[in-house]
């Protein structure tokens, strides 16, 4: 497949004045007045028709101006951007259209801002409408609309236009879940037509459901551009480490996460290094502000990368949720099969149903090492029993 989007060695620095006289200092004198905010630094990607990669990072970490500058709303500071097919973005919400104009006289506006001819746009014009369930609204000023109508409205455009690479920067966080749902459904349908597609956005399981690759921006700059399966567990492990620094944090300032039940404790008891076939056992203290209130408690073991090992807790086997305002858990793995390595364990209190997160804490990675015997040179995650029959 060729590539309809080649970025090479892009910069994008933004200049910041204290003041307009500083500015003006300036442009009268060669003297440095500004300071720069380097936005993007030597960012470098290709991408082929028909892909669906995700953007994710940290705020501030250049997603948002990445896109723009693919969307063309922004120019680089430096560096080359080549784009081939029709481009539609749904950036920043409003953007390219009128507060003072009805929802149908935005659609001609922003068609006529992206070069579509009148005719074009009138006949997609119902498909618009109707996907936007905004009925009489869309003969409304737009300053009338909440900002969950006006998603509604920017989404239908964008799809109905029919573009060769669609750009989604965060517009699916706004909207009733019923909407959301649409436009997923509505995206998927234009990965299955070989459409284009950048998707950024802070839910790793959206992204994980429609893309292929997964760009990771950190501080301006790639930190990782591969599959998905790669990038979203090293991203969600980066993630969860930063949470577990902003908890401990809290807990030295006694400030309480905002949940009805949390993790008071999370400890590993055994003596590391862990070795292949310990037992390997993990202590919780969980505290409930009522005793009413239902929740169930998991456990993830997970190597280094963020991948999966095994996941344990009450809902995945069947137990009645818990119930009380404070309940100490022990959890063991007898004979851990694990196998020489970095791993982690991740633990979740959910609510009634296993759906909601109330609170989760991760522990610092562990190594496992194992026993050398001659001869013997074991590969992959964990020990499984075998024998070899030959005859």
């Amino acid at each position: 497949m060729e590539d309809v989007i080649v970025v090479e060695h892009l910069y994008k620095i933004y200049r910041f004045y204290s003041s307009s006289i500083a500015r003006l200092k300036e442009l009268l004198n060669s003297k440095s007045y500004h300071e720069e905010i380097v936005a993007l630094r030597d960012v470098s990607l290709r991408i082929k028709k028909g892909e669906a990669i995700g953007i994710v990072g940290d705020n501030g970490a250049g997603k948002s101006t990445l896109l723009q500058i693919i969307a063309g709303a922004l120019h680089p500071t430096s560096g080359k951007v080549s784009v081939k097919g029709k481009v539609l973005a749904l950036l920043e919400l409003g953007l390219g259209f009128h507060p003072d104009f009805t929802g149908r006289q935005n659609i001609y506006f922003y068609g006529d801002i992206l070069g579509y001819p009148r005719k074009f746009v009138k006949s997609k014009m119902d498909e618009i409408i109707e996907f936007s369930e905004l009925g009489d609204f869309i003969d409304r000023p737009l300053k009338t609309y909440s900002t969950g109508m006006q998603m509604r409205l920017a989404f239908s455009l964008a799809v109905s236009l029919d573009p060769d690479i669609l750009v989604i920067d965060e517009a699916l966080a706004v909207g009733d879940l019923h909407f959301q749902k649409k436009c997923i459904d509505r995206i998927l349908e234009f990965k299955e037509q070989g459409k284009t597609i950048l998707f950024c956005s802070h839910s790793t399981y959206q992204i994980s459901i429609f893309c292929n690759r997964v760009l990771w921006l950190k501080s301006g700059m790639i930190e990782m551009f591969d599959i998905t399966e790669t990038v979203i567990p090293a991203y969600e492990f980066y993630q969860l480490r930063n949470d577990r620094a902003k908890n401990e944090k809290a807990e030295e300032t006694k400030v309480a996460p905002v949940s009805p039940v949390i993790i008071e404790e999370f400890k590993m008891l055994n003596s590391l290094p862990l070795r292949t076939r310990d037992d390997l056992r993990f202590y919780l203290k969980i505290l409930s502000e009522s005793e009413d209130i239902k929740y169930h408690v998991s456990l993830s073991l997970k190597m280094d990368t963020g991948r999966g090992v095994f996941v344990t807790g009450t809902h995945l086997f069947d137990k009645p949720p818990l119930q009380g305002k404070k309940k100490e858990i022990f959890i063991t793995f007898p004979r851990v099969p694990l196998l020489s390595g970095q791993f982690y364990a991740h633990a979740r209190v959910l609510d009634e149903q296993g759906l909601m997160l109330y609170h989760q804490k991760i522990l610092p990675p562990f190594t496992v090492v194992e026993e050398i015997k001659k001869g013997v040179n074991y590969r992959g995650v964990c020990y499984l029993e075998h024998q070899w029959d030959v005859k």
